[in-house]
Parts: structure tokens; sequence; C-alpha cells
């Protein structure tokens, strides 16, 4: 079966954030064999248009071979999470994607808002954690990634380690010595700093945050050290230059063995930002039949799959019965740190403006 491409979109490394159809019955998914890959129930070719900011780092050829053995005739398009989210926005009246997967929660509401997915539950579902499904069968969670602070153990001891994000801006002694967003184009960034502010949220502050929120984030900012573009921030923290930072679950291990540090990740009370990549079917209308993206969800999805995924490029996936699938370290710090309770309706309406508040009012 050949291999179709498609255009590539330009990645971006700044990203804002973030089915039964409707005319037709459950579609019968096929078998699977023991490799978890599925077995075509026809001779029939299944087509599945792919839009995805998750496909770099060999992760597309991996996808594809997999896929195409497992009966599917597979085309892509990348990008970074907002390109896809724009490009999905821009074909709204005339959908060219079959599946969208790889962004968040916020980015996944704004397509349910745009009425862009079709009602569809996975034949996984029940392997989900119920705290994970948040998307009313519109969309499903795949992987999951957490951010958090962290601190060297080898400069900075128990004692002395903040149990909070809130605690650094009062720290004298770590003045300085604490790594701050430089700017919020990324997404782990960003999260620094939502770890903060959706601790105060008041619906009669500015932009729904009371102005404590906004005066400790300015606190944290001023009194923390951010990366110049001539420095690495990961060799930083291991010579102890900036003992205390944040970093994404997923990038760890790597960070890890390249610096050779091992580090101390610090839980607050609120639990830590936790972000899931998102699967979905995209809404082509009433008459357009699902099936095939419908069973290439039911496959992607599985165990079998996401284990095997997760293996061969990290992460953490959401699916229980694939989580053993995970590097060691990546389940030990799961097992360390509870995900934050997030509205993330309330982060997608809001993001935005607090991005351009905290770059320009807050940032020194």
């Amino acid at each position: 079966m050949s291999k179709k491409w498609l255009a590539t979109l330009t990645s971006s490394a700044a990203v804002l954030l973030l089915g039964a159809c409707a005319s037709g019955d459950e579609a019968e998914t096929p078998a699977t064999n023991d490799e978890g890959t599925t077995e075509e129930s026809s001779g029939e070719s299944r087509e599945v248009l792919v839009y995805s900011n998750s496909l770099a780092g060999g992760r597309q050829e991996w996808i594809d071979d997999m896929a195409t053995e497992a009966g599917f005739d597979m085309q892509y398009v990348e990008g970074g999470g907002g390109e896809v989210l724009n490009r999905l926005l821009a074909e709204a009246n005339s959908p060219q994607a079959d599946v969208a997967f790889g962004m968040d929660e916020a980015m996944f509401f704004e397509l349910v808002d745009e009425e862009l997915l079709v009602e569809y539950e996975p034949e996984w579902v029940g392997e989900i954690p119920d705290d994970a499904l948040i998307g009313d069968q519109m969309f499903h969670p795949l992987v999951e990634q957490r951010i958090f602070m962290m601190y060297n153990p080898e400069f900075v001891s128990e004692e002395e380690a903040p149990s909070n994000w809130q605690d650094l801006s009062d720290m004298e002694d770590f003045e300085g010595r604490y790594r701050v967003p430089a700017a919020l184009g990324g997404g782990t960034d960003q999260k620094a700093i939502l770890s903060i502010i959706l601790q105060y949220i008041d619906e009669d502050g500015e932009m729904g945050i009371a102005q404590e929120g906004w005066d400790e984030v300015e606190q944290y900012l001023a009194n923390g050290y951010q990366t110049p573009e001539n420095e690495e921030q990961l060799q930083n923290f291991a010579e102890g230059t900036i003992p205390l930072s944040y970093h994404f679950l997923g990038g760890i291990p790597n960070a890890e063995e390249e610096f050779g540090f091992t580090a101390e990740i610090v839980n607050p009370e609120q639990g830590v930002i936790t972000m899931r990549e998102q699967i979905g079917v995209i809404n082509k209308g009433d008459d357009h039949d699902y099936t095939a993206a419908q069973e290439f969800i039911d496959w992607f999805g599985s165990a079998e799959i996401q284990g095997a995924f997760v293996e061969e490029f990290g992460g953490l996936p959401v699916n229980e019965s694939a989580v053993e699938s995970a590097p060691e370290r990546l389940q030990e710090i799961a097992e360390q740190t509870e995900p934050m309770d997030v509205d993330w309706n309330f982060v997608r309406e809001n993001l935005n403006q607090w991005v351009e508040k905290v770059e320009l009012e807050l940032m020194p």
C-alpha cells in the first residue's frame, strides 16, 4: 500500500496554550492480532488524514509504518499546536482532516465550540481514568504531560526547598537563583505562570484573577532568573548556578541523562499543572462515512499501540493498561505528583489576555 504525504506545516515552538456519527451506528472495530495491530476485515482501503502537532522526532514514520501494517492508508499534516488548530478552524467550512490528535484540552474545547468534532466513544474508553474524561465523548486523552517545579538536591536540601510556587517570591536565599520564564511563547513557560495565577481565581478580579495573584506573579518574576539565549538553563540547573527550575514530565529522563543530575520534584498542595494530548474525529458532515477515522482511533489509542509508542518515544500514557510501558522514571514522578484540578474552558477563554498582561506589564 503506497504512502501518501500531504503538505507539512512549518513547526512552531510557540503554542498559545491551548463518535457514533450523527447519522450512523457505532462502527465495528476490526480484530487485532497478538502485536496489537489491526487486521483488515475487507480489501477496501481505509484512508485517514491526520492533523497533529505530535509527529516530530520520528513519530510520524513510526505511526505510518505501524498503521500501514494495520491496514490504514495514512496521510499527514504536521505543525505546532497553534498552527494545526488555526488550520482546522480555517477549513471549518470544508474540513479536510479525518482525525486530529496531540493538542491539549483547551484547543479541543475550541474545536467543540466550532462544531468541528463528532461524538465517538472509542473501544478503550473504559481504560481511561474518569477524571481524564472531560470531552463528553467528543475527544479523548492519549498522553499526559505534567509541568512541575524541581530542585537540584546537590545544592538545595529538602528543608530549604520551596513547597509551592508562591514560596519563591519570599525566599531571600534564592533570589536570582530560581529560573523564571523569559517569554511566554512556549507551553511549559506558560504553565509555570498558570501554576500561580490559577490559585487566585476571582470572578471580580481583572480577567478573572484577584489582584493578589497578579502581585504574586510580578514578585515571582522579579526575584527570579531569566535564562539568556547564550546559556543553557538545564546546564545552570546541573551546575547549581540556578538550582531551582521547572520542567515537563516527558523531557526529564533525557535531561537528567544529558546533563548528569537527578531532580527532586515539588508537588504543591494544589497539585501540578497536567495537560493531556487529545484525539478526536473531525466533523465532515452528516453524510460522511466516519468508519476509517473511528477504527484508527480505536487502534491508535489502544493499550497495545500506546504502550509500544511510549516505549519508543517516552511519555506517560493516559490509558491505564499501558502505563507500565512508560519509562520507569516517568512512572516514579507520576506517583510523586498529583494533577491540579484545572478548568480548561476558563483557561482557554482567558489565556491570551493573561499572557499579554504578564509579558507587557509584569515581566522585568
